[in-house]
């Protein structure tokens, strides 16, 4: 299964469907984006192996400019894609899917920014700590029993551990 209502939250347990569905969108976001796109990477909970995930496939976008990228907004939506929030100097967040059942979430940064890098290290880094992972994944399930219905409290809770997972990756690198 893919797709959830707007606003709740249900984790499933991994499903083979969720990686099949993230490169068909490649390939049509490739199309959409062709000589404008640096990088396309499967992130989110969906992409991190053996946890249970809300099943809305996240998709990490790298294009060279930010500016550059907005000029894709028509195709985007011809795919489906929503654009939701273009204030921030760091990102585009599009969404696909109606609000009944929302089923993909294309975050879009542009190279050398720290937005879609900090969501490809906390992927890899879980993939390859299990001990980690499973914490993740119990944190998780914990927020979802607490927030079936409030989203935006079951991210806002989870985001203090993504961070500081990111923050620890990041010094290492520097280091």
């Amino acid at each position: 299964m893919i797709g959830l209502k707007r606003g709740t939250v249900k984790l499933l347990k991994p499903k083979a469907i969720w990686k099949q569905s993230f490169e068909r969108e490649k390939v049509k976001l490739k199309k959409v984006f062709g000589k404008d796109l640096i990088d396309i990477q499967h992130i989110g909970s969906t992409a991190i192996t053996g946890i249970s995930a809300k099943p809305i496939i996240d998709i990490g976008l790298t294009a060279p400019f930010l500016e550059r990228a907005k000029k894709y907004i028509p195709k985007l939506k011809k795919i489906g894609y929503n654009l939701k929030i273009e204030d921030r100097k760091d990102r585009l967040f599009f969404t696909k899917g109606t609000a009944k059942k929302r089923t993909h979430y294309l975050h879009i940064g542009e190279v050398g920014s720290d937005y879609i890098e900090g969501m490809v290290l906390f992927r890899n880094y879980l993939n390859r700590n299990k001990a980690t992972s499973k914490e993740y994944a119990e944190l998780k399930d914990k927020l979802a029993k607490q927030y079936p219905e409030e989203r935006y409290i079951y991210a806002a809770k989870k985001k203090e551990f993504i961070e500081s997972i990111v923050k620890k990756l990041k010094g290492d690198i520097t280091s």
